[in-house]
């Protein structure tokens, strides 16, 4: 997520490492600093993203306190990646989503960006404009961007890519205006979602134009504990990051990464009734179910309780003997989660002699799908191919 031109080295970026032989190259990913958002806006977030409504009271998401920092305990990391853009290249602080196509930063012209950078097609000597065509995301809630579409050579490391389709922000409703180390997004998903209307994904692009051997990205999201660090690998898996073989699963919609959920397991009990569909998404924190399977799995975890004000919370610490397998079929491959991996922050204060709660990594919403967010891919390295039309999951390496 983060672009390291040989001279961006001063502003903290990251470091690259390439192959000479096939044309791979790797992107080191930085935590976020500072404040984040805590669980109850994630899932606002989510909620927003797919257009779902949650028991959750939507006042209480509405009124849910936006940050956390990043120090406090079981808090995940946030990752954020800069790329270039333009010649000379003007840098942009960028989500890699993989739960969206259209790549899109604030342009000069915008008026309600925050203190994000705006990118100056005047500055840049290879710039497109496409006529006065116009574009805009909106999301559930009414918050989006909009703005006019353009193309330019994007840079990722010592990568550059020409001719891009753009999105041009001229105005971000307030919730993306005042993220301050976001500026865009950088969508990885299939052209069908794009609403800025490419015909086919950077990553095809590169591919075609010989700048990778495939059109794919391998994505690694450290934990925190670890030390914060992520990378992704374009073009080509880095088995640094994982254990055994990838197993790959087959997309069944090409429009987000949209794969099979054939089976959910709890402690060897299946609790799934019929096949649903299953979007991996790094762009979502949560992993986000139909009620009834967040309701079957909080229950099998003792202690965990729900509420309209606060959702699903559970335990700070489980017990080892409490501690087991939720276990998720995609496709025909099974994929282990605990309920260890799933704790996030504190959710409010208790007295000395209460079980102190944290807020549960499964949450909730009136859904027919469900989200498979970083609560789930801190545990797996993913791979997202083109070439395959599928996405390959393995246990990932600290």
């Amino acid at each position: 997520m983060k672009t390291s031109l040989c001279w961006f080295a001063g502003l903290a970026l990251l470091s690259l490492g390439a192959s000479a032989e096939d044309n791979s190259f790797n992107i080191e990913l930085e935590q976020k600093k500072g404040m984040v958002m805590n669980t109850p806006a994630r899932l606002r977030k989510a909620l927003n993203k797919y257009n779902l409504k949650s028991r959750v009271s939507p006042a209480r998401l509405n009124m849910a306190s936006s940050t956390i920092d990043l120090s406090s305990v079981h808090v995940d990391v946030e990752y954020v990646g800069t790329i270039g853009i333009g010649n000379p290249p003007q840098l942009f602080q960028m989500d890699f989503d993989t739960g969206s196509s259209d790549i899109w930063v604030p342009h000069v012209d915008c008026t309600h960006c925050g203190s994000h950078p705006r990118f100056d097609p005047q500055d840049s000597s290879t710039f497109t404009k496409n006529t006065n065509q116009t574009w805009g995301l909106r999301y559930g809630d009414g918050s989006g961007v909009q703005g006019t579409i353009g193309q330019d050579t994007v840079h990722l490391g010592d990568i550059s890519h020409p001719n891009q389709v753009l999105g041009l922000v001229d105005n971000e409703s307030s919730d993306l205006a005042m993220d301050p180390e976001l500026d865009g997004i950088f969508g990885l998903a299939y052209p069908e979602l794009a609403f800025t209307g490419q015909k086919q994904s950077i990553l095809e692009g590169m591919r075609d134009a010989g700048t990778i051997p495939s059109a794919s990205v391998g994505v690694w999201l450290g934990r925190a504990r670890d030390g914060g660090k992520g990378e992704m690998s374009f073009g080509k898996p880095n088995p640094a990051h994982y254990s055994g073989e990838l197993k790959y699963v087959p997309v069944t919609r090409k429009k987000f990464w949209q794969v099979a959920l054939n089976g959910l397991k709890i402690n060897g009990d299946e609790i799934l009734s019929k096949p649903i569909d299953a979007i991996i998404d790094t762009g979502t924190t949560l992993i986000i179910l139909p009620t009834e399977l967040s309701k079957s799995i909080h229950a099998a975890i003792p202690g965990s309780t729900f509420s309209t004000t606060y959702g699903w919370r559970m335990p700070c610490e489980i017990q080892a003997q409490e501690d087991k397998e939720i276990v998720f079929t995609l496709g025909e491959h099974e994929f282990a989660l605990r309920p260890s991996e799933l704790i996030r922050e504190r959710a409010a204060p208790t007295t000395d002699n209460e079980v102190k709660l944290c807020y549960s990594g499964i949450a909730e919403a009136r859904t027919p799908m469900i989200i498979m967010g970083d609560t789930f891919l801190r545990s797996y390295y993913s791979v997202y191919d083109f070439d395959r039309n599928a996405v390959g999951l393995a246990p990932a390496k600290p």
